[in-house]
């Protein structure tokens, strides 16, 4: 019974940021992920374009960075966490910030990705883009997102 219960709970989760991306579907189409400054050991720093700004509150960013597979950075998610340390929500100019600091594993790049707010963040993934198009992958339910390649530790 409990197991049911939580594949219920993942499943209305799913069905949630499914909805929010149908309902700005053309708008994703459109929209536009830069990151604008990346400061080693203090912050990553961006905005979107794209998007009305009466959906920011419904959209996250979430960061991931690629080592041998793709790992939330730069904090594991918990439930309940605030935001800045694995994900950022979007303030009224479209901005985002979050937290950086360089890990002794060097990573190759950076996958700054917009998601709906309910999107459960899943602390790695094998997959940036969906397999066949339909199997897992960061992006599977993204409105957009962007990469950032890196020289190691994803600075250039």
């Amino acid at each position: 019974m409990k197991g049911f219960l939580v594949l219920a709970a993942l499943l209305i989760g799913q069905t949630a940021s499914a909805n929010v991306l149908r309902e700005y579907k053309k708008e994703c189409k459109s929209t536009v992920v830069t990151v604008d400054e990346v400061i080693k050991n203090e912050h990553i720093r961006g905005h979107i374009t794209g998007l009305p700004a009466d959906a920011y509150e419904k959209f996250k960013v979430v960061f991931y960075v690629k080592t041998n597979r793709w790992y939330v950075h730069p904090y594991t998610y918990t439930e309940g966490q605030e935001e800045g340390y694995s994900y950022s929500n979007l303030n009224a100019n479209g901005e985002f910030w979050v937290r950086t600091l360089r890990r002794d594993v060097p990573s190759k790049e950076l996958a700054v990705v917009l998601v709906p707010k309910n999107y459960k963040i899943v602390t790695q993934r094998w997959l940036l883009k969906p397999f066949l198009g339909i199997f897992g992958g960061i992006t599977k339910n993204s409105c957009s997102h962007t990469i950032v390649p890196g020289n190691g530790d994803f600075f250039l």
